[in-house]
């Protein structure tokens, strides 16, 4: 069947009539698509760029991190060798360094003293050179960083170094100079960079400062030391001279046996088991010279630990004075545990505090009397007890005993040093030591010292 002619021809129009429209649409279409891309790739590219930026930031923030670390590094070090060689690190990140080195001003000579003994000759002329020319008094006075070109260099081969100087400032003033010897042209320079140098500069002040600050600590207990080991041997030759009597006492009765013997044997007299005898008075002997030589030993000011037996030490500081004390009406009566463990601490300091306490009791018993040293031992601690029948001492008086210079004794009968002295060895041995006392009945002393 066939279609109609004027069904054919409306056909033909409607498809006239719509392909203008549907090439609009494609071309509509493809500037759709086109204008899609290029705002496809807008996007990217503003992705990669924050990307990039956030990347930056980060790595921004990792420096910033890492040079404050550094930072804090510098301004809380104790040794001036990693003062400076952490200054150098931060002080490359801004710019390139040839070499640097801190100088110090020290007021009596009027110069500037390097901080590290590695400084290049080179390096101190140039700060002596600059000193004579007033500029170093300039930069201490005003505080400000100043770039200086090495004109040396300059007329060797043209090329631009130059010799930064910022001052070390701290509490508002300027103790020092951070010399940076750069190859980075003056022109290159930014207020940033003299802002992050200044920064630096300052930190490494308050960490010089603080070196210096342990170093003056340092010398100091040195010198404590030092002195706590003369007042130690002081007191150690003054309580042989008063034992003196009782010392020859002790070598005086050995050394009668043998003159004896001697004499007996020159005689032509037979004497049994006389070397026996002879053995027994001369290591008699050996161990007084023994005792002796081991308390009068100088203290060393550098305290040296090791297993101390405290029976022994007791024993031996009580041969020492017990004829002395028996001919002046005490009695010393010893009670000793046998299964004391050892402690950690120095014989010869320990002895130091036995003698000391022996003394006081001494003279808390002018009429005679009775002193008992007891030893005892729990799992963790080790006790020795110092007790004297003297007249006590006043409740007022026991917070005062341990105080330097402090003494309940008559006027040149004592320095008052003798328990503050037994307090600092017995706190260097990890120990405590108390006192009871009550008037008319006695004082008694009690030291705790920890096991090894």
């Amino acid at each position: 069947m066939k279609t109609p002619k004027n069904v054919k021809k409306k056909r033909v129009d409607v498809v006239n009539d719509a392909q203008p429209q549907f090439e609009r649409f494609i071309e509509s279409r493809e500037s759709y698509i086109k204008a899609l891309e290029t705002t496809i790739e807008v996007l990217r590219q503003d992705n990669v760029q924050c990307n990039e930026n956030t990347l930056e930031m980060r790595s921004s923030i990792d420096e910033l991190v890492v040079m404050q670390q550094l930072s804090n590094t510098i301004s809380t070090a104790l040794d001036k060798e990693l003062i400076l060689s952490t200054l150098v690190r931060l002080t490359q990140d801004v710019i390139p360094v040839f070499e640097s080195n801190i100088f110090l001003l020290d007021r009596r000579q009027d110069r500037f003293l390097p901080l590290s003994p590695s400084c290049s000759e080179r390096l101190q002329e140039e700060v002596e050179g600059h000193l004579e020319a007033g500029i170093m008094d300039w930069v201490l006075s005003e505080k400000k960083t100043v770039i200086i070109p090495d004109l040396k260099h300059l007329g060797e081969n043209g090329s631009a170094r130059n010799f930064v100087i910022v001052p070390l400032v701290i509490r508002n003033e300027a103790i020092g100079m951070y010399v940076i010897y750069t190859q980075k042209p003056q022109q290159e320079f930014s207020n940033q960079d003299i802002q992050l140098l200044t920064v630096l500069a300052n930190q490494a002040a308050a960490g010089v400062e603080n070196w210096r600050t342990y170093e003056q600590l340092a010398s100091m207990n040195e010198e404590l030391k030092a002195s706590q080991a003369q007042m130690i041997q002081a007191a150690k030759l003054a309580a042989i001279g008063e034992l003196s009597a009782n010392i020859v006492h002790e070598i005086k009765n050995p050394v009668q046996v043998l003159m004896m013997s001697v004499e007996l044997m020159q005689s032509g007299r037979s004497l049994p088991n006389w070397s026996d005898m002879v053995a027994t008075q001369v290591k008699r002997l050996s161990e007084i010279i023994r005792r002796l030589m081991n308390f009068a030993r100088a203290a060393s000011g550098e305290l040296t630990f090791e297993p101390v037996d405290v029976n022994k030490a007791v024993e031996d500081i009580v041969a020492m004075v017990q004829h002395e004390y028996y001919t002046g009406g005490i009695e010393i009566k010893v009670s000793l545990n046998e299964g004391l463990r050892s402690i950690s601490g120095n014989a010869t300091y320990l002895q130091q505090v036995f003698l000391n306490l022996l003394i006081n009791a001494k003279d808390a018993m002018p009429q005679g009397g009775t002193i008992t040293i007891a030893t005892e031992t729990t799992p963790s601690h080790v006790r020795v007890r110092f007790s004297d029948t003297g007249g006590g001492i006043e409740q007022k008086l026991l917070k005062k005993i341990f105080t330097p210079f402090f003494t309940t004794k008559g006027e040149g009968k004592g320095t008052g040093l003798g328990l503050s002295i037994c307090r600092k060895i017995i706190s260097q041995f990890n120990g405590g030591i108390v006192v009871e006392s009550e008037v008319g009945k006695g004082t008694t002393f009690i030291i705790t010292l920890p096991v090894t």
